[in-house]
């Protein structure tokens, strides 16, 4: 079962190359992505947060254990 945060990552900007029309596309479950559409700027921001967000999660988990003297 996905919550809300996993679901978001699976959101996936394309962009028409030939009208220029955004559209997104969940991603986790269409795999098969056709090249010239995926807007990759736009993912690797995407990535960049997701990054961030996995980053400070691990120090929240590590300085709570610490605290609890579990580390």
């Amino acid at each position: 079962m996905h919550d809300e945060g996993d679901l978001r990552q699976c959101l996936l900007l394309h962009k028409d190359p030939v009208t220029g029309k955004e559209t997104v596309v969940f991603s986790c479950f269409n795999q098969d992505q056709e090249i010239d559409r995926v807007d990759f700027a736009n993912l690797r921001q995407r990535l960049r947060q997701n990054g961030t967000q996995e980053k400070i999660g691990a120090l929240w988990i590590d300085r709570s254990l610490r605290k609890l003297g579990a580390r």
